[in-house]
């Protein structure tokens, strides 16, 4: 090989390794911020910032194109079991940003003598060896006589953060808190406002799922929905329009009550050739 060649090869190369040292050195982490959006309970005021920030292990320095966001969910969700994480965010070069917000406490459910204390999306917050106060029990009951186990899936192995039940059971109940916020009405001073969360828990008192039946056995998911106006609600194929059947069931409730009844079944079924059939059972 001539100098001549020698020499365009070497320049070439140490301008490729200049360029890549420029570009990891400009495209690197220099910067982590957390943004925390929403109301803080005692669960969360005593979280810095900073512990959120080292809990992510991102290290300063590192490829932004390395960054693995799932694993700073996982990392901060399983240090902090209250926070979660909505977003991880390059908003430049340098800086990652992270947003959160608090889960809240809003159901528990029981085994083995201690209680799970979940967030509308099953999460496990806390476990505690007395029975919560001011939350909606959950349970389920598949009318074969299985246990609670088998459906929000509680083990003896089961730990905070952990998630409780599959897939579809959690959204069941993320979509049941969704729907209730979106449509039930609570009367206020100002007249009648979307609930709130609290206010769901205050209505709510207990919350059952029965599930994997078909409509041919005339029988299918339900989710019943027990309430401090006395009423129960026993929703179908809960995963079907949600909205529009808490909607129906609850304008129902008040309607029932305007009316001087305080007490019965609202049941948003369906018949043996899969019709909706909504019906009140006194």
């Amino acid at each position: 090989m001539s100098k001549k060649r020698i020499i365009i090869i070497s320049i070439v190369v140490f301008v490729l390794a200049l360029i890549l040292v420029l570009f990891c050195a400009v495209f690197c982490v220099r910067r982590q911020q957390v943004t925390f959006t929403g109301e803080r309970t005692e669960n969360t005021i005593n979280i810095t910032d900073e512990s959120i920030i080292q809990s992510a292990n991102i290290r300063n320095g590192s490829s932004i194109f390395s960054l693995d966001r799932d694993k700073v969910i996982q990392n901060i969700e399983t240090t902090f079991p209250y926070i979660k994480v909505i977003q991880v965010n390059l908003v430049s070069a340098i800086r990652v940003e992270i947003t959160v917000r608090e889960r809240y406490e809003m159901y528990y459910t029981e085994f083995s003598g201690r209680y799970y204390i979940v967030d509308e999306e099953l999460k496990v917050l806390n476990i505690v060896d007395t029975i919560p106060t001011g939350l909606s029990y959950l349970y389920s009951n598949m009318l074969d006589d299985a246990t609670n186990t088998n459906i929000l899936g509680i083990t003896s192995n089961t730990n905070v953060c952990d998630f409780l039940g599959s897939e579809n059971i959690q959204n069941i109940t993320n979509d049941l808190y969704l729907s209730m916020c979106r449509t039930v009405m609570v009367d206020t001073d100002d007249g009648k406002e979307y609930v709130t969360r609290d206010d769901i828990k205050n209505i709510v008192n207990s919350v059952q799922f029965g599930y994997d039946y078909t409509i041919q056995d005339g029988r299918y998911d339900r989710v019943i929905i027990s309430t401090s106006y006395g009423f129960t609600v026993d929703i179908g194929m809960p995963q079907n329009n949600l909205d529009q059947k808490v909607n129906v069931c609850f304008s129902t409730i008040d309607t029932l009550m305007d009316q001087g009844t305080s007490s019965g079944t609202i049941i948003y079924g369906y018949d043996v050739n899969g019709n909706e059939d909504i019906r009140f059972v006194p």
